[in-house]
């Protein structure tokens, strides 16, 4: 497993790291705890040091499996949590509910990340960051509260994800954050200029959650798919999971047969942009640890496939 420099925290972490929206067990299918706490080792066991969560995956149930699976291991392993989002919201999409409060409230934060290192087991987060970013009101207050508990040893750095290119840019002009969580992917690719960019100039890890595209890059999905009822992906409308696939049935037909699998070459395609620290697929099988862990030491992308899948 290859390693990289998480922006300039000084921090160095695997390549391929790994999401855990997964292990919550309320918007992508059922994974039963003992396999997720297995599933976790596996990762660490394969190579894989980076653990992306927030408080919200599962209602907790994520954080809580990251600290079972990992106490032992202190700073072997780097965990970025997340928060803003009430803490048993998640599941929201699949079920049909309204779409979550959001709460930065200085308070707020205060009482997430004493739950969250109770979850976790740790006596410091290595990175924490907001699930979205504050609202104007909201801002100086918000990113205020994250550097006085960086100086009170709570957290080591802190960051953002999501959010419009106007939130990153701004996030990177007027606060502290080491670093930011976006979605960007071959199908995906519109915060690459001036984002992340600029991410790479000022020293801002980059971040890279969905890249499979929440599994339309992951090479088992088509036109007969039926998503389980805890999975959000039922919600796609079907004409837009069709117009995808096509669009899918082309990044192949530009790959060909320049990298093992889909799968591949769609992390080596993110993996390729020098602004990005770390990618973290979601992993639910010791295949897809396997499938992820390989991509690392995998043969590049060849310069005219990037430029063609830049296009695409």
């Amino acid at each position: 497993m290859r390693k990289r420099e998480l922006g300039s925290t000084g921090l160095t972490v695997s390549e391929i790291g790994m999401g855990t929206w997964e292990l919550g067990g309320r918007e992508w299918g059922d994974i039963g705890e003992t396999d997720a706490v297995d599933l976790l080792r596996y990762a660490f066991e394969s190579g894989v040091t980076y653990y992306d969560t927030a408080d919200q995956y599962g209602g907790g149930r994520a954080e809580r499996l990251l600290g079972e699976a990992f106490s032992a291991l202190g700073d072997r392993v780097v965990i970025a949590t997340k928060l803003g989002y009430e803490l048993d919201s998640d599941g929201w999409i699949s079920h049909g509910w309204e779409r979550p409060s959001f709460n930065v409230s200085p308070d707020y934060i205060r009482s997430a990340v004493e739950g969250s290192l109770t979850r976790l087991k740790r006596d410091v987060i290595d990175i924490y960051q907001f699930h979205g970013p504050p609202s104007a009101p909201e801002w100086d207050d918000a990113f205020g509260t994250m550097e006085n508990l960086k100086a009170e040893g709570k957290i080591r750095f802190y960051g953002m994800g999501l959010g419009s290119e106007a939130d990153a840019l701004k996030a990177m002009e007027e606060t502290g954050i080491s670093s930011l969580m976006l979605t960007y992917n071959i199908l995906t690719q519109e915060m690459v200029t001036p984002v992340m960019e600029t991410a790479a100039e000022r020293g801002v890890a980059v971040i890279v959650r969905q890249p499979l595209s929440s599994g339309l890059l992951s090479g088992q999905l088509g036109p007969d798919t039926v998503f389980a009822e805890n999975d959000y992906r039922k919600t796609w409308s079907r004409e837009r999971f069709l117009a995808d696939l096509e669009r899918v049935e082309t990044v192949k037909s530009i790959i060909g047969n320049k990298a093992r699998s889909l799968p591949q070459a769609a992390l080596k395609f993110i993996l390729a942009h020098p602004a990005v620290s770390c990618v973290v697929p979601g992993m639910m099988t010791p295949a897809q640890v396997d499938d992820g862990v390989a991509t690392s030491d995998a043969v590049p992308l060849p310069t005219n496939v990037l430029e063609q899948l830049r296009r695409n």
